[in-house]
């Protein structure tokens, strides 16, 4: 029989978490209810912030804006190597395998613009709600502050689904 509620009118309602006629008693609808919004208002954040930490009882910390997250989601992806992610082996770029590959004796500007096309094909694949306005690549030849190992990497784009909202996001880096 469907676990029926009474209101004050004398209506019957049936209650849609258990309309098949479930009943317990440990499986109240006002506990389902009080723990649901005893955890949302806690936790109120996008995605993850890295690297992980915690935060109140036991949750991560999170981003709470749409660009922390969308900032956070293009540096995850650059850094994360094809290959790695279990169910999905495409996902990611060859950066961190070309930052081993900056003292090895290849065309610097081959090696930039090799870069500049992982960033526009991951970002264009994995991330389509976002249009790149400009990739810039810099190494110590144009940054001072960048040593021989390091490339630089700034990224201007829109966040097409948040009227247009623009941002940059600003990454180093360094082979091991």
């Amino acid at each position: 029989m469907p676990r029926e509620n009474s209101t004050a009118g004398g209506e019957i309602t049936i209650d849609p978490f258990y309309p098949d006629g479930y009943v317990s008693t440990d499986q109240d609808r006002a506990q389902i209810i009080a723990q649901k919004e005893k955890y949302a208002a806690s936790v109120g954040s996008i995605n993850f912030k890295f690297p992980l930490q915690s935060a109140n009882r036991g949750f991560f910390q999170g981003n709470q804006t749409t660009i922390s997250a969308v900032r956070e989601d293009i540096k995850t992806l650059l850094m994360t190597v094809k290959g790695e992610r279990l169910m999905n082996k495409d996902m990611g770029t060859n950066i961190p395998v070309f930052a081993g590959q900056l003292f090895e004796p290849i065309h610097k500007s081959e090696l930039l613009e090799k870069i500049r096309m992982e960033v526009s094909v991951a970002i264009e694949n994995y991330l389509p709600f976002i249009r790149l306005q400009d990739v810039k690549l810099f190494t110590n030849d144009e940054d001072s502050n960048l040593t021989v190992n390091q490339v630089r990497i700034s990224i201007a784009y829109i966040i097409t689904d948040q009227q247009a909202m623009a941002d940059s996001v600003t990454m180093t880096v360094t082979s091991a």
